[in-house]
């Protein structure tokens, strides 16, 4: 028994490269669909995270104004008034609230200038109200007296 030699045709060995050349685009289809899909699960995970921690912010922005009250009234000398603010605010700390910090020059995108006066212009002359903020997400603006330019 002896073997024949192979021979293929010119079609065959077309059909083979052809083949082949299409197992190299589907396996470099599937591995752009698997990075595509690692990528959104990075994304849906991400995007959970922020929307559980910007889920209480209706409920820290209603806090705010308990906690201005309860600042005022520690100013009149209650101590313990001043004990209860200081847990108020290691709460709003540590949920990753934090106040806005009102040294010098007014900013638009955190504060309101609630009046103008005589003083260096637009720097901070006083702090009406305190500002708030939720990583880069303003809960409400600090309230401020800005310099008008006029000493």
């Amino acid at each position: 028994m002896s073997k024949k030699p192979s021979t293929k045709t010119a079609h065959q060995t077309h059909n083979t490269h052809d083949d082949s050349e299409k197992v190299k685009q589907l396996e470099e289809k599937l591995a752009r669909t698997l990075a595509d899909y690692q990528n959104l699960e990075k994304r849906f995970e991400r995007d959970s995270s922020a929307v559980i921690k910007f889920a209480n912010v209706a409920l820290i922005t209603k806090l705010l104004e308990v906690r201005d009250h309860l600042g005022m009234a520690s100013q009149n000398g209650d101590k313990s008034l001043g004990i209860i603010l200081s847990s108020f605010d290691k709460i709003l700390v540590d949920e990753g609230v934090a106040t806005i910090s009102t040294e010098g020059e007014f900013n638009p995108a955190e504060m309101e200038c609630a009046e103008l006066a005589p003083g260096e212009k637009d720097t901070i002359i006083a702090v009406q109200q305190a500002g708030y903020k939720l990583g880069n997400r303003v809960l409400r603006p600090a309230r401020v007296t800005v310099g008008n330019g006029q000493k």
